[in-house]
């Protein structure tokens, strides 16, 4: 019999009569006074904005440091390298994305129009539309060039560089057998934060350490906490209908057991900058980047990017011996050939496995009439989802509804990109 789990709520709210004495402070009164702690997603998030976007975070960090009211955890500190080199290769794979899809105007070569003086004009066209097309390709060259000396000095950790001081960073007070033990009790019976990861490697361990720091830190400078974050995982916070609410009640009532009844909140960057008085199409292109990276570590559009690079590739080295071309509108991102057979591939990226059913029967009667419209032979539909989860789901989706997609001329595949950027393929 496990006494602990038999009286779980017991230690979780050790003092009953505080569950109605809760007095959370609104977010406008502790603002000025408060310390704010910010999450590895926040400080990755410069990577998919804009330089203007950037500028605004940068000028949103440096007001909070002079009023000593920034920390960054040394978790977050040592995640943001674990990670940074994944945002620097994401923007080299689309920028070579661009590159690939380059493709040069041809009218060919017919001597019975040379005569016509439009079929000239669009020969010149053509030739200057060559020229510029090469400056283009020599241009984003120079780029991946640049981006290939990057060590520590690419824009973002530059001003990182600046603003972050060692009286910024703040180390965790424990030892790591201390943290271990805890992310076990936490881990067994799902006390947040942190369970939510207790698949992975590290068992969760960074959501704990990141924690710990925050009740550390309201401790020592005896004030409220607002955590900065884009992470809306049900162990931070309640949701419902696809959205965050606010923090879990266990979180809020730990936080004020160890800090002498201090206010935690939990809020998004966009909603930090609106608060500092940051431009207004900051502000919503910072919110727009923040759903996207939620749904995964990149946003939406360099996700498909990456999966459409990630497949290319994935073509390249399955069927090295056939001609593969990239092909930049319409279903078919890609046409393989060789001298049997000429086969379509599209690649079908989702966010939300509930949007599968309506999507696949469009692209499954897209492919057919490309079959017997466009002249192909045959057709793969690669379904890439943000995570292995995912990837079970779908397949479960395929099979029960397998007679709907059977067709011997039309393939359906499912893979989903790892953490470490590699695609893996499920048939």
């Amino acid at each position: 019999m496990d006494k602990e789990l038999i009286f779980l709520h017991h230690s979780i709210y050790p003092n009953a009569s505080d569950i109605f004495d809760v007095d959370i402070k609104p977010l406008e009164e502790i603002i000025d006074d408060c310390i704010f702690v910010v999450d590895t997603n926040v400080l990755l998030l410069p990577y998919t904005t804009t330089s203007s976007g950037f500028e605004e975070i940068k000028k949103a960090f440096s007001k909070l440091i002079k009023k000593d009211q920034l920390i960054i955890p040394a978790q977050v500190a040592r995640e943001f390298a674990k990670n940074r080199p994944e945002k620097i290769k994401n923007l080299y794979q689309q920028l070579n994305i661009t590159k690939s899809k380059i493709q040069k105007p041809a009218t060919g070569q017919y001597p019975l129009l040379e005569s016509l003086d439009d079929y000239k004009e669009a020969v010149l066209f053509e030739k200057e539309i060559q020229k510029i097309q090469a400056k283009y390709a020599k241009k984003i060259d120079q780029i991946l060039d640049q981006i290939k000396q990057w060590r520590w000095n690419d824009p973002v950790s530059s001003v990182y560089k600046e603003l972050f001081k060692p009286q910024v960073i703040k180390e965790l007070g424990l030892k790591q057998d201390e943290i271990i033990k805890e992310l076990e009790r936490r881990n067994k019976y799902n006390i947040p934060p942190g369970f939510n990861d207790k698949s992975k490697d590290d068992f969760g361990v960074g959501d704990l350490i990141i924690w710990l720091t925050i009740l550390e830190v309201a401790k020592e400078t005896k004030k409220d906490v607002v955590f900065i974050s884009g992470d809306e995982k049900n162990d931070w916070l309640y949701r419902s209908e696809n959205q965050s609410l606010y923090p879990r009640f266990e979180l809020i009532t730990e936080f004020k057991n160890s800090t002498g009844q201090k206010t935690f909140h939990v809020i998004k960057l966009s909603q930090l900058l609106n608060i500092l008085g940051a431009k207004e199409e900051v502000v919503k292109e910072v919110e727009i980047k923040e759903i996207n990276v939620q749904s995964h570590g990149y946003d939406f559009q360099s996700f498909g990017k990456l999966a459409e690079n990630l497949v290319y590739n994935w073509l390249q080295e399955s069927e090295p011996a056939k001609e593969i071309l990239i092909i930049e509108r319409g279903l078919t991102d890609f046409i393989i050939k060789d001298s049997e057979k000429t086969e379509g591939i599209d690649v079908m990226v989702i966010r939300d496995v509930r949007s599968l059913t309506i999507r696949l029967q469009e692209r499954y009667l897209r492919a057919y009439h490309e079959i017997h419209e466009g002249g192909l032979n045959c057709f793969r539909i690669i379904i890439i989802v943000q995570n292995k989860e995912s990837v079970g789901d779908v397949l479960k989706y395929l099979n029960r509804h397998a007679e709907r997609y059977r067709n011997e001329f039309i393939q359906m595949l499912v893979g989903f990109i790892t953490e470490s950027s590699e695609l893996e393929i499920f048939e």
